[in-house]
């Protein structure tokens, strides 16, 4: 078996979870059951400790129309008035973490409850709703994306590897943002030791998980590291199979070669790096009302992007390259 890296281009490494008020590790029972309603200023803490946590899930339950003109950054959507709207929460994964909210408290007070007979783990109700939100200058935005976490690996069936008798590593993948999340490859070391059943059809939606297995049966029982990647419309994972006196640990690559754009904060211009394609299909800057206020169809990567011409604030932008999505947050500053 060679090391190897099988995931091209960008790899954006698997962070871990903030440990924080209201941030608890994705392991942990349903038997917590908390069910509260907090201020829209502590929901705002609550989103930023669970920036990170793959668990975390934002949920909007007003009309799509509303929704999608003007949300909280990553919030899923599932319409109160649908009359499949309890179908369609008790298909959410209960075990995660969810931030309730609607316009202004009317359908999100009844949806909690709902919840909780539901059995969800934990649910917290932002009081007085978006609109509460944005009476204290919170931001919203227009701007829909996918992004790819790693929520767990299962560690395997057997625990300690034998040689040529094939052992299971499971592992879960989710869609920790809004748009649906498509797959374009995943890498495994060629021969006979590493198989998978990774379907690359399946899709994600907001919130969705997707476990997988990868079967590795050894043929030799040296130390050795395998790179494994996974690439998809909303990012790339990548983690290390490591073999060690006849056990596996899985780990995950550290951040390297991120996108990044910079000066951030900016002032006149911004320029792009750790983008492959020498042509980035389409950038949007959306300001923090939701409104677009600039928008550039086929950017040369190497180019720089004038901003000296948009007012001073905070920004998302929204970058479209070949193979993936890529949002961050700007400063604008003069």
């Amino acid at each position: 078996m060679k090391c190897k890296t099988f995931a091209s281009g960008l790899i954006i490494g698997v962070a871990g979870l903030f440990t924080a008020p209201y941030a608890f590790p994705a392991n942990r029972e349903i038997s917590l059951n908390k069910y509260k309603t907090i201020s829209a200023t502590a929901c705002d803490s609550l989103i930023k400790a669970n920036e990170k946590n793959p668990d975390f899930v934002i949920l909007d339950v007003r009309t799509p129309d509303s929704w999608k003109s003007d949300h909280l950054a990553e919030s899923i959507n599932r319409n109160y008035y649908d009359t499949n709207f309890s179908a369609q929460l008790n298909a959410l994964p209960k075990k995660k973490i969810f931030l309730l909210h609607c316009q202004s408290g009317g359908r999100s007070a009844p949806t909690l409850a709902l919840m909780k007979n539901l059995s969800f783990a934990e649910v917290y109700e932002m009081s007085g709703g978006i609109n509460a939100w944005k009476s204290k200058s919170l931001p919203t935005t227009s701007v829909l994306a996918p992004k790819l976490m790693l929520v767990s690996n299962g560690g395997l069936k057997n625990g300690t590897l034998q040689y040529g008798i094939a052992d299971t590593l499971q592992i879960t993948l989710t869609n920790r943002a809004n748009d649906t999340l498509k797959f374009v490859s995943v890498g495994l070391p060629e021969g006979n030791e590493f198989s998978t059943n990774f379907d690359l059809k399946r899709k994600l939606k907001g919130a969705e998980d997707y476990t997988f297995s990868v079967y590795y049966k050894p043929l030799q029982m040296n130390n050795d590291l395998v790179n494994v990647g996974i690439k998809s419309n909303g990012g790339e994972l990548a983690f290390n199979i490591i073999l060690k006196k006849g056990t596996v640990q899985v780990n995950p690559v550290l951040a390297r070669n991120e996108p990044k754009i910079f000066p951030n904060p900016a002032n006149s211009f911004i320029s792009f790096g750790n983008f492959p394609e020498p042509t980035l299909l389409e950038i949007s800057l959306v300001n923090m009302n939701g409104r677009l206020v600039k928008k550039e169809l086929n950017f040369p990567a190497a180019n720089q992007l004038k901003v000296a011409d948009i007012p001073e604030g905070i920004y998302f932008v929204r970058i479209v390259s070949a193979d993936r999505i890529f949002v961050n947050k700007l400063i604008v500053s003069r």
